[in-house]
């Protein structure tokens, strides 16, 4: 009686792995990542995506863009108002400003074309894939409830 092989790890996770695995011991370069099919590229960019990601705790980074967020409207909502700042929304705002210019995309002494990363591209890509998503969403739910 011949022996069946059962995976229960798809090719795909098993691709990439093996690509994960290349890319961290160096065996990916910039010599060779031309040499790849185009699939394995896109794969290739995916994961040093997710291995950028993994550095990042999300919560963190949501408490950041809040405390940020809040900030930046305490010092506008009293500017747009005409009041004076008090002395810790004045550091408040250069704290922001600090922040400010760190980034390529609120330091205007950088070039667009000088960008590590194409930033607005990339929003502009993941949020037509939010929407889709939603709209995705939105038809599930109808053909399933009948409603929204």
């Amino acid at each position: 009686m011949a022996r069946e092989r059962i995976s229960l790890v798809s090719d795909e996770v098993k691709q990439q792995a093996t690509l994960e695995t290349r890319i961290r011991s160096g065996e990916i370069n910039a010599t060779n990542f031309k040499a790849l099919s185009s699939e394995e590229q896109s794969q290739v960019n995916e994961i040093l995506f997710e291995m950028a990601c993994e550095n990042v705790d999300p919560h963190k980074g949501s408490s950041v863009l809040e405390f940020i967020l809040f900030g930046f409207m305490r010092v506008a909502n009293k500017k747009m108002n005409g009041m004076a700042l008090s002395e810790d929304e004045k550091f408040i705002e250069e704290s922001l400003t600090q922040m400010m210019n760190r980034h390529e995309i609120t330091n205007s002494t950088i070039d667009k074309s000088e960008w590590l990363l194409d930033y607005m591209k990339y929003a502009e890509t993941k949020s037509e894939e939010i929407l889709r998503n939603r709209k995705e969403h939105i038809n599930r739910k109808r053909e399933t409830m009948g409603e929204l």
